[in-house]
């Protein structure tokens, strides 16, 4: 026989039917058993006995609802950089000396008058303390040193993240320096009041703002254009210094160059006033212990 034949022969042969699906006897004994009735074929039949949920599939439903969004916001949470450094970092457990200690010291025994004074006291001295300590280590220790001690791309990576950081902390912390020292010699009726004191902490204050909200931005996007450049001229890894290479005959790099000491010049005076400012201080805050 031929191919031709037999893929008529193939094509020609009746398909296999498959036999009827023979009703369970012992199912349909249960159901007269429990009297169960149905008819999946009459839709209105099943529309009627449709099964309604009750109050306590719909509180599951919306249970499992609330607990769905409940579990991507967790993840979400645990996604965030608050979470790593509460679960991942000692900086907690520092904080929480820091609470236990100074509920200890607010716990000594005095009247309400005084308590509120010591208060606001221990928060202007540890303003000022804070702040001067803060100034100290970015501008005479950690500056230099790593300055000194990094490729100069390096050490402006370092820098573009900190400076923004650096100056909106110490001008939070300069007024709360301020708020305290005010509110201190609102409760003794002005009686020992340094208005030097008063000055410097607002000039602090007012240099800190100023830097953190008209300098710091325009500064770094100067040297984000500086370092694209010297990158794509193969410098910047150099440590402790400059060198210009080829860029040294570049206009554009050297006005980019320009705007970016400028702004960095300012800075850096802005910085040292406050410095000098939050030095005389500390001496004032001695003066005042040794009176």
């Amino acid at each position: 026989m031929c191919n031709m034949c037999t893929r008529d022969v193939i094509e020609s042969a009746p398909a296999p039917v498959a036999p009827a699906h023979a009703p369970s006897r012992a199912l349909d004994r249960m159901k007269k058993k429990h009297n169960i009735v149905t008819d999946p074929h009459c839709s209105e039949k099943q529309k009627e006995v449709e099964y309604q949920p009750d109050l306590l599939a719909v509180s599951t439903k919306y249970t499992k609802i609330c607990y769905d969004h409940f579990k991507q916001a967790l993840v979400r949470v645990q996604e965030t950089k608050a979470y790593v450094i509460a679960t991942k970092t000692t900086q907690p457990f520092h904080v929480a000396l820091a609470v236990v200690v100074l509920l200890a010291w607010l716990s000594r025994p005095g009247n309400g008058s005084i308590s509120a004074i010591r208060g606001w006291r221990a928060l202007y001295v540890a303003s000022v303390a804070t702040h001067f300590g803060a100034q100290v280590w970015m501008t005479l220790v950690s500056g230099i040193v790593l300055y000194f001690n990094l490729p100069r791309h390096e050490f402006g990576r370092v820098q573009t993240v900190l400076f923004p950081v650096y100056y909106a902390f110490n001008a939070v912390i300069s007024l709360l320096a301020l708020i305290a020292y005010y509110r201190t010699q609102c409760l003794t009726h002005f009686e020992h009041t340094s208005w030097v004191q008063l000055a410097l902490l607002l000039a602090v204050f007012s240099i800190e703002s100023f830097v953190r909200l008209q300098l710091v931005r325009p500064m770094l996007r100067a040297k984000h254009v500086k370092t694209q450049m010297e990158e794509a001229a193969g410098g910047g890894q150099e440590v402790g210094r400059l060198i210009l290479g080829e860029l040294a005959h570049c206009p554009r790099y050297l006005r980019v160059l320009r705007t970016f000491r400028a702004y960095h010049s300012s800075i850096a005076m802005g910085t040292m006033i406050a410095l000098g400012c939050s030095l005389y201080s500390t001496m004032i805050i001695v003066d005042s212990m040794c009176r």
